[in-house]
């Protein structure tokens, strides 16, 4: 996705995720990586409260932006 020429943004949802790992907090910060070295942006958004708390307890949620969408539930 971040490869293509027209994506400026990719949006990461997290509305329906309750759960996150220190492997996938690993794939969060290499996509994150990816998407500067490109000059480009990736957001977070509908973060929940335990992957919320991961991503401040470990220092790595000020790397990112959160998106404004609200989830749909």
């Amino acid at each position: 996705m971040l490869r293509m020429p027209d994506c400026q943004c990719l949006e990461v949802s997290f509305c329906e995720v309750a759960y996150i790992d220190t492997s996938g907090l690993a794939v969060l910060v290499d996509v994150l990586k990816s998407a500067r070295h490109l000059g480009k942006k990736l957001e977070l958004s509908g973060l929940q409260e335990r992957p919320r708390y991961l991503l401040e307890a470990t220092g790595l949620l000020r790397f990112f932006v959160e998106a404004r969408s609200p989830c749909d539930k």
